[in-house]
């Protein structure tokens, strides 16, 4: 596996794309609305001092994210999730995990259902079933209508202590770290991800997923509720849940000394090294 970063023409897009080498089975991470992939360097440091050996890991920025250009035209939730296959491909894999988390956890639904062969494993974080869920209360869903919180230090701890939970705005260091590795959103882009979800729903194809799946929620979710995690559960075939207490929509970063080891395990349940 090859190191990547930098642009890459995708599916008719530019994607500005970040591939560490590693073994095994690649993680491909599809991120939450208007993040980059630099929010998720702690995750991608804690998986690869998990268990012996450096795992994979690819990463990419959303158009209207990052280093990713706005795409001029709004695209629905499959057209997204063929460019992620079409980025797999791209870079030579015929196989590959996928990590999402909350709107990027939609796409790596929509990525697994039309595009079985390429995932082997699934994991969902912090996410739902899109318009069959139980909505946040009305004034998150207000907040999370606008990019504002990317914009600046002070509107990330404003509304992170509001919206993210799990104890994010009481811890100064968690929320200054999250904020240095913010980049603000191409507010066109964030309102495409956001159209891209309207009317989409996985409910229909949960129960046939073929993929082995790990939900991870946290108990103190004021984006995606708890019980999202439990209905999504009971329609998967192949499914585990995990609730991670007094966790928030963040609970992978800010609860990772619990989380990450259920996941790399998850990951590499059944594998043999050499």
């Amino acid at each position: 596996m090859t190191a990547v970063h930098g642009p890459r023409q995708v599916h008719g897009v530019t994607l500005n794309v970040d591939v560490q080498p590693g073994e095994g089975v690649p993680l491909l991470l599809c991120n939450g609305i208007g993040a980059n992939v630099e929010l998720l360097q702690p995750l991608v440091d804690d998986l690869h001092v998990q268990g012996g050996r450096r795992m994979p890991v690819i990463r990419f920025d959303m158009p209207g994210t990052g280093g990713s250009p706005t795409t001029r035209l709004p695209r629905r939730m499959h057209r997204w999730a063929r460019m992620v296959a079409d980025l797999v491909t791209d870079l030579g894999y015929d196989e590959v995990d996928v990590l999402g988390i909350s709107w990027g956890g939609a796409l790596a639904q929509e990525f697994a259902h039309r595009h079985p062969r390429l995932c082997r494993r699934l994991v969902l974080c912090a996410t739902s079933m899109g318009m069959v869920m139980v909505p946040a209360r009305p004034s998150v869903l207000l907040t999370l209508a606008s990019p504002l919180r990317y914009f600046g230090p002070s509107h990330l701890r404003e509304t992170g202590r509001r919206i993210y939970g799990g104890g994010f705005g009481s811890d100064p260091t968690l929320a200054a770290r999250f904020a240095t590795h913010t980049r603000a959103p191409d507010p066109l882009g964030y309102y495409w991800q956001i159209a891209a979800g309207v009317g989409w729903t996985s409910a229909h194809y949960l129960p046939h997923l073929p993929q082995r799946v790990l939900l991870l929620a946290g108990d103190d979710d004021p984006i995606i509720p708890t019980v999202n995690a439990h209905l999504m559960a009971r329609l998967l075939r192949h499914g585990r849940l995990h609730v991670v207490r007094g966790g928030g929509h963040l609970a992978l970063l800010t609860h990772a000394a619990e989380v990450v080891p259920l996941v790399h395990d998850f990951l590499t349940d059944g594998e043999t090294t050499s």
